[in-house]
């Protein structure tokens, strides 16, 4: 939509357009926050969720949390006049800041602010102690406050419990929350058992993995993306590719598609195993499919194509790296500089360093002379 229609849809809808923030050019952040306050008077910005996430994100990089308390303490006079939500969006992220004190004596102000404690609440407050790391105030909050406030937990409760327990590698205490969840009447969903999957794949204890599998299919859930790629990396790890072959045969039999996260997990398997061609082909495979080559794969993919002197795929895939910006710094691509150097291929070498500098951000990469 232009911008002379948006000025006509606020005209007719009566809602006028706002001025927009541009966060990337405003550099004082004091300035951003008393923009920001000022600008929020207005039921329409305070819509503006998305934007409340990119702000307080962008001052928790810089760690100015005092400037993250400043606005959103500014926030809360609008509390007992929004919906429930907009209570929740304060808590949460007071939580995506590590500033859980902060979530929690919001919370505990609600009522102060003519707003009753409700479950999204609570529910907003338990995930704001985990993405805090607050982990030993987890089992506090479940079991305390619910009863407090007279208010019963719901499967999303239980997640997030389930979660916090994963996180503190409590995952027995985690695995006990299922018959808990059974006699209260909520049931695990698929996200409780993806959860628990996780957890004990990436704990090593695959046996325990396998029956949560088996759980899965007990109660006729379908699956997802994130319970295949799981169990996939799993086996995998355990090197039994034919079985993580024949899952990824059955995955895409039953129309769920494969992602780059699936295709990773082979081409990583696949150079830990000295296996070329099984790691060109799952390649292949990703580009084909349309995924979106990632960090992980570079990072995997070329070093291993250098060792193995597939010199040819390892500069162009360097190359295309660059340009979509997958490399965090220069590591992995002096690495392979050197290594081109090494075995005589100082012109594939000399075009890395030549497209590396000529980035917009350029690399700092050096061509060590050739011996």
């Amino acid at each position: 939509m232009s911008s002379v229609l948006r000025r006509l849809h606020g005209v007719f809808t009566g809602r006028p357009g706002l001025p927009r923030m541009d966060l990337g050019k405003q550099c004082d952040l004091g300035q951003l926050v008393a923009k920001f306050k000022q600008l929020s008077e207005s039921t329409e910005f305070r819509r503006r969720r998305v934007l409340y996430e990119k702000t307080v994100r962008r001052l928790a990089r810089h760690r100015q949390f005092a400037l993250i308390e400043d606005l959103l303490e500014d926030q809360k006079q609008y509390v007992g006049s929004s919906s429930d939500k907009f209570a929740v969006r304060l808590i949460s992220l007071y939580g995506k800041a590590g500033m859980f004190e902060h979530a929690q004596m919001l919370f505990d102000e609600m009522p102060s602010l003519k707003r009753d404690c409700s479950l999204l609440h609570l529910n907003a407050l338990l995930a704001a102690c985990i993405c805090s790391k607050k982990l030993d105030k987890v089992d506090e909050i479940f079991r305390l406050l619910p009863e407090n406030l007279s208010l019963d937990v719901d499967v999303f409760t239980y997640n997030t419990f389930v979660k916090g327990y994963c996180r503190m590698g409590s995952l027995d205490q985690a695995l006990s929350l299922l018959d808990e969840m059974e006699k209260m009447g909520t049931g695990p969903d698929l996200i409780t058992l993806n959860t628990l999957l996780e957890a004990f794949h990436g704990n090593g204890r695959f046996l325990e993995g396998e029956k949560i599998w088996d759980i899965m299919a007990s109660k006729k859930f379908n699956p997802s993306i994130r319970s295949y790629n799981t169990r996939i990396c799993g086996l995998i790890s355990q090197n039994r590719v034919a079985d993580a072959v024949k899952l990824f045969d059955e995955m895409r039999d039953k129309g769920v598609k494969a992602d780059t996260y699936s295709f990773n997990a082979f081409i990583v398997g696949c150079c830990r195993n000295g296996d070329l061609m099984g790691a060109k082909n799952w390649y292949r495979q990703l580009v084909e499919s349309g995924c979106v080559v990632d960090r992980v794969t570079i990072s995997a993919l070329v070093p291993f194509l250098c060792e193995k002197g597939d010199f040819e795929l390892a500069h162009r895939l360097c190359i295309k790296a660059m340009d979509k910006k997958l490399f965090l710094g220069t590591d992995t691509l002096q690495y392979v500089v050197d290594f081109l150097v090494w075995e005589s291929k100082v012109e594939l070498a000399k075009g890395i360093v030549e497209h590396g500098k000529a980035q917009k951000k350029p690399y700092d990469l050096e061509l060590p002379q050739a011996e």
